[in-house]
C-alpha cells in the first residue's frame, strides 16, 4: 500500500529519540502511552506544527521539514484535518460559519478553491447531514451538546478534503455515549478511504483502529495489529487492546 506519512530517525531533544513510523493511505491508527511519553510532540512534528532537531517527516512523499513556516501552514490548511479535545470553535460564529471557516480561508489563497460561499455552505450542510447534525446550522456553540459540537468539528476538519485527519484526544471531553458516536464517525470516514491518526488515552477508542502504537520515553516501544473494525468484534478487540496495554505496564 502507498504511504501517506513516514518518519525517518525523528529526534527532538529530550522528547523523541529515533522514531521511525509509517502510515498507509486509508489506515486508521492510534498512538497511546503515558503522559510525557512524546505522543503530542509526535503529532506536532507529523503535522508540521513543529520541526524536529534531526530526521525527516515525509507527507505524501515530500519532506515537510524543509518547508518554510508558511508552506507548512498552507499544507495543514489544505491537506490535513484536525479534531482536538478542546474544540476551538469561535464563540462569535454559529455552527455553519465555524465549519466553513477553513474552506473560506483556503479560498482566499492563490491556490485555494474557487468555490463560492454558497457552494461551501452546501458542502458543509451535506457533511452535517452525514454526521447527524443537520438543522443545527444557525445554533451558537453554547446551544448544542458536546457530542454535537465534536461532530461539527469533524465537519470542519473535512471541508478541505484532507489526505490525513489528525485527532488529539477527540473523545476526552465527552461522555460515554457521545464518545461512541464520535468513534462511529471516525470509523465511517475511514471506511470511505480517509487516513486517520488518533492520539488517545482511551483503550476503547484505540480498539476501533487498525493498529495501536505504544509510546514510552520518546520511543515507539510496541505495536498491536487489529485489522479493520467490525462491530461484531467490538468486545474481543477491547479485551485484546487491554491485555496488550497491561503487558506494557499501562
Amino acid at each position: 500500500m502507498t504511504e501517506v506519512m513516514k518518519t525517518v530517525g525523528l529526534y527532538k531533544e529530550n522528547i523523541l529519540f529515533d522514531v521511525n513510523f509509517s502510515m498507509n493511505k486509508g489506515e486508521m491508527a492510534a498512538v497511546m502511552g503515558p503522559s510525557g511519553s512524546g505522543k503530542s510532540t509526535l503529532l506536532y512534528l507529523l503535522s508540521g506544527m513543529d520541526k524536529p532537531d534531526e530526521g525527516e517527516v515525509l507527507f505524501d512523499g515530500d519532506n515537510i521539514c524543509i518547508y518554510s513556516e508558511d508552506m507548512r501552514a498552507d499544507m495543514r490548511l489544505k491537506k490535513m484535518g484536525f479534531v482536538f479535545q478542546q474544540m476551538n470553535m469561535l464563540p462569535n460564529l454559529n455552527i455553519m460559519d465555524n465549519i466553513i471557516l477553513p474552506a473560506y480561508q483556503s479560498r482566499q489563497t492563490k491556490r485555494g478553491s474557487k468555490k463560492s460561499e454558497a457552494q461551501l455552505r452546501d458542502e458543509a450542510a451535506a457533511l452535517m447531514k452525514k454526521v447527524g447534525i443537520a438543522g443545527l446550522e444557525n445554533r451558537r456553540i453554547t446551544e448544542v451538546s458536546g457530542g454535537q459540537l465534536q461532530r461539527a468539528c469533524i465537519c470542519r476538519a473535512m471541508m478541505n478534503h484532507p489526505k490525513l485527519l489528525f485527532a488529539d484526544e477527540p473523545t476526552g471531553a465527552l461522555n460515554k455515549a457521545a464518545s461512541e458516536e464520535i468513534m462511529e464517525e471516525f470509523v465511517r470516514l475511514n471506511r470511505e478511504g480517509m487516513s486517520v491518526l488518533i492520539v488517545t488515552h482511551d483503550s476503547k477508542v484505540a480498539s476501533c483502529c487498525d493498529r495501536v502504537l505504544y509510546m514510552l520515553d520518546g520511543k515507539i516501544s510496541g505495536e498491536c495489529a487489529l485489522g479493520k473494525y467490525e462491530i461484531s468484534q467490538k468486545h474481543n478487540r477491547e479485551i485484546k487492546v487491554s491485555n496488550w496495554l497491561e503487558k506494557h505496564g499501562w
